[in-house]
């Protein structure tokens, strides 16, 4: 019977540890951490059926101090009810059955939690990322009233 023995004495554990630090924090505009992104003021007639939808107000992200590659947003915040892709209004928004949908660069849908699609950094460590948003019918005869909604994002670098 042969016995094994370790490479290490008992009790020695040996595990190596690799990383880096790096100096790039990828930081967005200060005139833009704190956005507040116009929808319009619309008449219900637009948002009569299910789905409807109004027209998408275009907003940007500027970001800076990124490192080379590029960069994307994943927004996030309270989920629609039956519709978790969707922007919920928030708890003291008059308007029912309305929600915020959010749209990539390309205006196609963005839901939440999703990255968008990546926006290549500049040689400055700059990038622009532009979305849309606009309202959506939730159901049939949605009813008026203020309709506002909160999301944050969070910023991801490749």
């Amino acid at each position: 019977m042969s016995q094994a023995q370790a490479d290490s004495p008992l009790g020695e554990i040996n595990i190596e540890l690799r990383g880096n630090v790096v100096d790039f924090s990828c930081y967005v505009e200060t005139a833009d951490e704190n956005k507040t992104v116009q929808l319009g003021t619309w008449p219900i007639k637009q948002l009569r059926t299910a789905g409807s939808t109004t027209q998408s107000m275009p907003f940007t992200l500027k970001l800076n101090g990124c490192p080379p590659g590029a960069a994307s947003i994943t927004f996030s915040g309270k989920q629609a009810s039956g519709n978790p892709g969707l922007l919920a209004l928030n708890d003291s928004s008059g308007a029912t059955n309305v929600a915020v949908e959010l749209r990539d660069k390309d205006k196609t849908q963005l839901p939440l939690e999703q990255a968008s699609q990546d926006v290549a950094v500049d040689a400055n460590g700059n990038a622009v990322l532009t979305f849309f948003a606009n309202y959506i019918a939730l159901a049939d005869n949605p009813q008026p009233g203020q309709a506002n909604a909160d999301a944050t994002f969070m910023i991801n670098y490749y």
